[in-house]
Parts: C-alpha cells; sequence; structure tokens
C-alpha cells in the first residue's frame, strides 16, 4: 500500500467512526451505536459536501448527489438480534430523482436504473440517444441477480480462516485506536442532545500508524499530517439521530478544502421487502443485455 492509499485508508477509518463521535465516556459511546440498531427498522440518509480551495467542480456532483440506507429485519427482532436475517436497500439520488436502487433480500440483489437522472449529474456527458438507448434496457424494470449467479462471479481462492481472523483483528484493532482518540479529546455538549468534537489529524494517524505497520509489515513514510476533523452526534435521549464528520486539509498548492459527510438516522416501520416482477439474470440474459446496448 503507497503513501496515498494508506493515507485515503485513514480517512475512510476517520469516516467510519463518524457514530463514535458521542465523545468523551465509553458510556455514551456505547449508548449511540446501540441505538443504530435496536430497533427491528433503520433509515440513514447520506450527504456530502466539498469546500475552500479549488473544489468548485466537486461541489456541484455533491450538492446534487445524496444517498439512502434502508435496513429491516426479517425476524421482528432488533436489527443487532436479526444477525442475517436482515434485508437492506441502497438507494442513489440526483436532486429529487431516484438515480439506481440496489436491494439485498434473502441473498438476492434487485437492481433498478433510472437513466434519465444522469443527465442532470454535472460532469455526465450522454446525449439523448445514449440516454434513450439505456432506457430501452431499463427503464420502469426490476432485475434480480439470484444468489447462485453472484457465487459465479466470486474468487476462485476464498481467504483462508486464518487469513480472515487476522484482518478482522486489524480492523478491531483500528476501531479501537481510533475510540480512544475520540474518548481522550475535550468535546462539547449540543445544546439540544449530543456531542462535538475537533481534533487533529495528526492524533488519528499517530493512533492507528503502529496497526498500519504491522499490517504492511514495514515502515511507512508520513511526512508532515496537517489538517483537522470535527464530528458530531446528534441524540434524542439516548438514541442517536444523526451524524456528521467534517475534515479540513490542504489542498495540494491551492490552499484549505473541507470535505463533510451528514447522516440523519430515522427508525421508521419501512420493510424491505423483493420487488415484483422483477427480470431473472441469467448468463443469456447478461449477453443480450450487452448486445442491445452497443448495437443501440
Amino acid at each position: 500500500m503507497d503513501a496515498s492509499r494508506w493515507r485515503v485508508a485513514l480517512v475512510g477509518v476517520a469516516v467510519s467512526g463518524l457514530v463514535l463521535a458521542a465523545c468523551g465516556a465509553s458510556a455514551t459511546i456505547n449508548q449511540a451505536i446501540s441505538s443504530i440498531g435496536a430497533s427491528p427498522y433503520l433509515q440513514v440518509h447520506l450527504s456530502a459536501t466539498f469546500t475552500g480551495a479549488a473544489t468548485a467542480s466537486d461541489q456541484q456532483v455533491l450538492n446534487e448527489l445524496s444517498f439512502d440506507i434502508i435496513e429491516s429485519s426479517t425476524s421482528g427482532q432488533s436489527l443487532t438480534s436479526s444477525a442475517s436475517n436482515v434485508s437492506a436497500e441502497v438507494d442513489v439520488n440526483v436532486g429529487s430523482q431516484s438515480l439506481a436502487s440496489v436491494r439485498d433480500v434473502a441473498n438476492n440483489l434487485y437492481v433498478e436504473l433510472n437513466a434519465q437522472a444522469l443527465s442532470s449529474l454535472p460532469g455526465v456527458n450522454l446525449s439523448q440517444q445514449e440516454i434513450a438507448s439505456l432506457e430501452l434496457v431499463f427503464a420502469n424494470r426490476w432485475f434480480e441477480i439470484p444468489e447462485s449467479l453472484l457465487r459465479t462471479y466470486e474468487a476462485t481462492k476464498s481467504p483462508t480462516e486464518a487469513q480472515k481472523a487476522k484482518e478482522q483483528a486489524i480492523a478491531q484493532q483500528i476501531v479501537k485506536n481510533v475510540t480512544a482518540v475520540i474518548e481522550k479529546t475535550k468535546y462539547t455538549t449540543l445544546p439540544n442532545g449530543g456531542y462535538s468534537e475537533t481534533g487533529t489529524l495528526k492524533s488519528i494517524v499517530n493512533a492507528v500508524l503502529p496497526t498500519i505497520v504491522k499490517l504492511e509489515g514495514h515502515a511507512i513514510p508520513t511526512g508532515k499530517v496537517a489538517g483537522t476533523y470535527k464530528i458530531a452526534v446528534t441524540m434524542s435521549g439516548s438514541t442517536a439521530t444523526g451524524a456528521s464528520i467534517a475534515i479540513t486539509a490542504p489542498n495540494g498548492t491551492s490552499g484549505n478544502a473541507t470535505v463533510a459527510l451528514n447522516a440523519t438516522i430515522t427508525h421508521n416501520t419501512q420493510s424491505v421487502v423483493a420487488p415484483t416482477d422483477a427480470t431473472v439474470i441469467t448468463p443469456a440474459l447478461i449477453a443480450q443485455l450487452e448486445g442491445q446496448v452497443s448495437s443501440a
């Protein structure tokens, strides 16, 4: 892993700590995390912003994009207690339009694409003919990718149990390292419930670097680590209702830029079910669809 890749990995770790931002006390952190899976239903709405030096083009795209993650238990128990009995959906939105939806129900995947929404996304230059070709194949149609077909595309060599255990242990250690930094950093109580704190990216790097070095098996040059993070969790009583993280760092030689991820968390009664009349994908149908798109 080169320097740029592990720096990206560290940012990813920081983002994964977003719901750990109930800063200052392990009990409060545990409350926030536990509340997310305490219901049979979960909805998370995600949006992002990129502001500051040399970010204009990225701002345009992120301003239009948002994501919805929906989970529901098929056992009627809390999500935490439902193990594999959970159905999930991820929706990608462009403005007020749905661009794509992916559902995982009983290990089968269901996919829907709205090609018209692509034309509203900055930077996507598709002609009306190209959009019409996509719409001819995908419009108002759900596709089912059966578990049996998914398995045929899995890697032929799966990691050993020892490799899996090692990777899980490293991931858990990284989360523990980040959590320890969050807990030790001074925090502010929010007026309506929840917590907020600001710290340095250097503190995160210093916390996880030993684990990264152990993973790589050799020293990794870090250079100067500049920038700060700000994370927050909003809570209603002991239930997390939202979370956010903002990372500010130099953006090349143009000055500082800030990337922020915001999430709202709800637990409305909303089940994820398999769509009706979905077109089942087979190897033969894949070849047919490829031919339709390329010839249109």
